[in-house]
């Protein structure tokens, strides 16, 4: 008789030995429970391997993500690089247009022939004049009340912007400038205007208190005064103007 057909006889002994278990398996039956645990084993090592390698995907595809997420910001932060420079180029137009210069752009040859000395007194003159327009914000703020040309009604009038601040919020100079004024005015209260040149000034009204004398050099950004509420208003905020040649236009046309 073949192996495979041979009866094989299993005894359990308990500890003790009280009573014996036996039982009887045909040896081909244990070679295919053998087998069975073979194929389970293979099955059970292919899917740890599989899952494994899912999860070395699944890693690999949130990097990729990442990278994706930071290249895209890259080319927001690109993007928003290049619209600045656009912006500096026509600021820059403007600018050298202001300053008698408007035929720089269009004859290059002739900007290329002039000397290192005009150049450098061109390039003096154009930062003086970025120096001196009021660009910066003086507070952070919302604007409560927004600039309002002269009309018919001049109770409608408004030659300013006010903004929402705090009682002693610092209050900065939107540009340098050498300070014309610098004292209490009973409709501005405690206020101060600076002269920047090329006809143009700022005024900051309804200040707490003052930082700078009249005569005083100030530098685009430096404190000046903290906001308050003196004067004609009704609570604490900084009233500002921008004039140019002594006309008040809407600061909003120069702030960034």
């Amino acid at each position: 008789m073949r192996v495979r057909n041979q009866r094989l006889t299993v005894i359990l002994v308990p500890q003790g030995g009280a009573r014996t278990y036996s039982f009887q398996v045909r040896s081909g039956l244990l070679v295919l429970a053998a087998g069975l645990l073979s194929v389970l084993i293979l099955v059970a090592l292919t899917f740890v391997f599989s899952f494994g390698r899912l999860f070395a995907q699944s890693r690999n595809s949130a990097s990729l993500e990442r990278e994706v997420q930071d290249l895209r910001k890259e080319l927001a932060q690109t993007e928003k690089l290049r619209a600045q420079l656009l912006e500096n180029d026509k600021l820059r137009s403007q600018v050298l247009k202001l300053m008698g210069a408007a035929n720089v752009q269009e004859a290059p040859a002739i900007v290329e022939t002039r000397t290192s000395g005009a150049d450098a007194e061109l390039r003096l003159r154009e930062e003086d004049f970025m120096r001196a327009v009021p660009r910066s914000w003086p507070v952070r703020g919302p604007v409560t009340r927004g600039y309002l040309a002269a009309g018919r009604d001049a109770r409608d009038f408004h030659p300013g912007i006010d903004i929402a601040a705090a009682t002693g919020t610092p209050v900065r100079a939107a540009a340098a400038g050498t300070v014309t004024i610098a004292g209490f005015d009973a409709e501005y209260g405690y206020m101060i205007a600076v002269e920047h040149g090329l006809g143009l000034e700022t005024r900051y009204g309804h200040n707490q208190r003052l930082s700078v004398a009249v005569g005083d050099r100030v530098e685009r950004g430096q404190v000046v005064a903290a906001v308050g509420s003196t004067g004609r208003t009704s609570g604490p905020h900084l009233h500002f103007e921008i004039r140019k040649d002594g006309v008040p236009v809407d600061p909003r046309k120069y702030l960034e």
